[in-house]
């Protein structure tokens, strides 16, 4: 770990500017209070969910494809593909040379890999080129690695870029890279069909427009270009609008009029966000998934549903390209977080997770780890219960660099799945999402659960024509390493012989879930419900249920 930390700490200054939040002002998208539709009560209506992983690092290490496959993910998102990595230079008329595998993207390499490991793949573009440029990122450190729009005589060779990457890697025996690999089997090269235009292209870190009045419509320019370019490389080109990433102002369910009310106190960089999504959202013809990253709590997913829905109407697939997997400890950025999970000891925490000479570091380490895997898979069952279409988990591996405290990424530091160089290289988190895969992946059908008292989630899948359950209790207050797990009765009638309960991993080098089974007594199966979610499989009689569905709307409200 010592080397992989002194090689991260050792990238170019550039990289280690990239992806930064950090106090100075970053010009945002302007705000429009009077337009900002809210959540009424709607929901998506995707699935099943896909899980997807996400390889944003541009140190790329050959172990990780097949460690973040041992997850049973389906698709692999190669992040952060900048067009002035792989053209460094202008063309000299028209002729393009194109670095596909240079040192700082390794492209061509990422995609063998991961198809390799069996993955479907989306490829994240970025127009950011130095040379290109009509003018630099503003904001300072906080947003040096931002795309800016191309200068107009330059649009043409962006959209040059586009249709050359997609037609390298559309498998149709034009111009293709060499060493596309058949992942599904039949015999042919398969193809990259998604393509990612920006990231987040509404908060001023990962996108500007020549101002923060032009920043929507500069935006809409790109992406139009960049689909047009796809689309003539390739017909079966999927193009992903860059959208918004879901802070913790949607946990804990709050109704439309407690999110007016948070827009119009909190910093207008998140009212200028939502007016900037609204506003790309309406060029549908140029884009055929949305895509939404969430960097909080898995009780945000539903609010997030119910907003995207709303605003986009429930015909286009919601992809969660970029979901935190790990707690947030510090509520980075600070100045945008309105529900803390750890207010008051968040700090310590941190701070002795990020010291291995701390005295609890290794407590700490490994709830923290535990509580990754936990709230991995409560995303993956609410965002499975909310209709979103896939559910992309970050990070591969843990950031050295975000641990500077300016960066204000603190709480994705140490997000990684994988800890290369390390045993075991896979964390709990990655058997927790094996589990629900296993388990729950290609359901029919998923319904929310009543009746069990208050705190209790409780779902019910139809997988292969038999229902499966997942549980979990939550009593609203985070809890940390020495406190005592918060936990409830939970009685369920059955009249089968046996309930199999397995509870998910959680802990290191576990790497499947701890099975048991039950005979109920007088017909009934009582557990100990904990934050550690348990999958149940047998039937439960309907008695058992109490309510079999709750709308997502009389949910949130």
């Amino acid at each position: 770990m010592d080397l992989y930390r002194r090689l991260y700490l050792l990238l170019p200054a550039l990289l280690l500017l990239s992806l930064t939040i950090a106090a100075c002002s970053v010009p945002a998208p302007a705000c429009d209070q009077a337009s900002i539709i809210y959540p009424a009560g709607e929901g998506l209506q995707g699935g099943p969910l896909r899980l997807g992983v996400i390889d944003a690092s541009h140190l790329f290490l050959s172990e990780l494809p097949n460690g973040l496959k041992a997850s049973q993910a389906q698709i692999a998102v190669l992040d952060d593909v900048r067009w002035g990595y792989i053209e460094p230079n202008a063309p000299q008329g028209d002729a393009h040379r194109y670095a596909w595998d240079a040192p700082s993207v390794q492209l061509d390499s990422r995609v063998a890999a991961y198809q390799d490991a069996g993955f479907e793949l989306v490829i994240v573009l970025r127009v950011w080129n130095p040379w290109a440029r009509a003018t630099g990122p503003q904001g300072g450190l906080a947003a040096a690695a931002a795309s800016t729009p191309p200068q107009l005589a330059y649009l043409d060779d962006y959209s040059a870029w586009v249709q050359a990457l997609v037609e390298r890697y559309d498998g149709d025996g034009v111009d293709d890279f060499p060493g596309l690999r058949d992942v599904d089997g039949d015999g042919r090269p398969d193809p990259v069909r998604f393509f990612q235009i920006e990231t987040e292209a509404v908060t001023g870190v990962w996108w500007q427009g020549t101002s923060p009045e032009t920043a929507a419509s500069d935006y809409v320019t790109l992406l139009r270009a960049a689909a047009r370019a796809a689309r003539a490389a390739s017909p079966d080109a999927t193009i992903i609008l860059g959208g918004i990433a879901a802070t913790d102002m949607l946990d804990r369910y709050p109704s439309a009029a407690d999110l007016q009310d948070v827009v119009t106190s909190i910093s207008p960089d998140v009212c200028g966000a939502l007016t900037a999504f609204q506003q790309i959202l309406a060029a549908g013809d140029a884009y055929d998934i949305v895509a939404v990253h969430s960097i909080a709590d898995y009780t945000g997913l539903a609010i997030l549903a119910d907003w995207v829905a709303t605003l986009a109407g429930r015909e286009k697939p919601v992809w969660i390209t970029g979901a935190a997997s790990a707690p947030a400890l510090t509520a980075d950025p600070q100045h945008i977080s309105v529900n803390p999970l750890y207010p008051s000891e968040g700090e310590g925490l941190w701070n002795a997770l990020r010291d291995p000479d701390d005295p609890n570091h290794a407590g700490v380490t490994q709830w923290y780890r535990a509580e990754q895997a936990r709230l991995a898979f409560k995303k993956w069952v609410m965002a499975a219960w909310s209709g979103f279409d896939a559910l992309v988990m970050g990070y591969e591996q843990d950031r050295p660099t975000y641990e500077r405290p300016e960066y204000g990424l603190r709480d994705l530091a140490f997000q990684g799945m994988l800890a290369p160089g390390e045993a075991p290289l896979t964390r709990p988190v990655i058997h927790a999402l094996a589990t629900a895969q296993g388990q729950l992946g290609g359901y029919a059908s998923v319904q929310r659960l009543l009746g069990f008292g208050p705190g209790v989630y409780a779902f019910e899948f139809m997988v292969e024509g038999q229902p499966v359950y997942a549980f979990w209790y939550d009593d609203g207050a985070a809890q940390g390493p020495d406190d005592p797990p918060a936990s409830i009765l939970l009685s369920l009638s059955t009249q089968e012989p046996q309930l199999l309960v397995f509870t998910i991993p959680t802990r290191a080098g576990q790497t499947s879930p701890d099975v048991a089974a039950y005979a109920p007594h007088h017909g009934v199966v009582t557990l100990t419900l904990t934050e550690t979610p348990i999958i149940v499989r047998g039937r439960i009689e309907a008695s058992a249920l109490g309510q079999t569905f709750i709308p997502l709307a009389l949910f949130q409200h």
